[in-house]
């Protein structure tokens, strides 16, 4: 009967440990993508309010986003877990492992940058096309 409850106790635990390192492994994956992913979109968006923060506070402030932004990555990975098995986000991150997809991840902010220029004008047209429908 001991044996019988240690070999239980054993399968059970390898069983549980297996998932806790599956999870991790997964989480470390979907982490990674998204710091390649959006990492350097956050630091765009973070500039303006780095810059409200007095000088003699701004490597303490930064320090302290970096820590939260790291919350916010874990978070975010439960939504990559929800959405992709291990297997996708291994294929994801092997497309940005490539020439192309390092590329795109160099030049996404960029872009980005572009993109929220012509967003503002379309925005600006799309004011005056209201207007005509308003009156």
């Amino acid at each position: 009967m001991k044996k019988l409850i240690f070999v239980l106790f054993v399968i059970l635990g390898t069983s549980v440990f297996a998932q806790e390192t599956e999870g991790d492994s997964f989480q470390k994956k979907a982490v990674k993508l998204i710091e390649l992913t959006s990492g350097q979109q956050f630091e765009i968006i973070s500039e303006p309010i780095v810059k409200q923060i007095p000088e003699e506070s701004r490597e303490d402030f930064k320090k302290d986003l970096n820590e939260s932004l790291n919350g916010l990555y874990v978070k975010l990975a439960e939504i990559y877990r929800e959405e992709f098995t291990e297997a996708e986000i291994d294929e994801i991150l092997a497309f940005y492992d490539t020439s192309v997809g390092k590329k795109m991840v160099a030049t996404t902010p960029k872009v980005m940058q572009k993109a929220m220029t012509v967003g503002q004008q379309w925005g600006m047209e799309l004011q005056s096309i209201m207007a005509k429908y308003m009156q």
